[in-house]
């Protein structure tokens, strides 16, 4: 099970911010890597009605890929931070297997 102190931020060196589950990180007998799984990138989104207020939107980070887990080396990533609840929410949502039912969904 997910646990909440396993979501992450990480900022690489290329400027990308990814939220991703931390499964093995940096101890020196993990040869100064770090596997995360499922990451998503983030950016500010500026916002169509009010372009001072921008919006954050999240995509696949590595879309062209079929793989879910990914090993970074430590010289590549800047930073790993504890993101803020909302984007722990939202990054929860995304990979929960639970199907909530949609408006107008008729069930039995």
């Amino acid at each position: 099970m997910l646990q909440d102190e396993d979501i992450k931020l990480f900022r690489l060196i290329t400027g990308e911010e990814l939220i991703a589950e931390r499964v093995k990180g940096f101890s020196s007998s993990e040869n100064h890597q770090v596997t995360i799984r499922n990451p998503i990138r983030f950016m500010l989104v500026p916002s169509k009605g009010n372009p001072n207020n921008p919006t954050v939107g999240f995509a696949p980070w590595q879309e062209f890929s079929t793989d879910t887990e990914f090993t970074l080396d430590k010289s590549h990533v800047l930073a790993i931070m504890t993101p803020i609840k909302e984007f722990k929410e939202q990054y929860r949502a995304t990979f929960s297997k639970i199907i909530t039912p949609k408006p107008g969904l008729i069930l039995p």
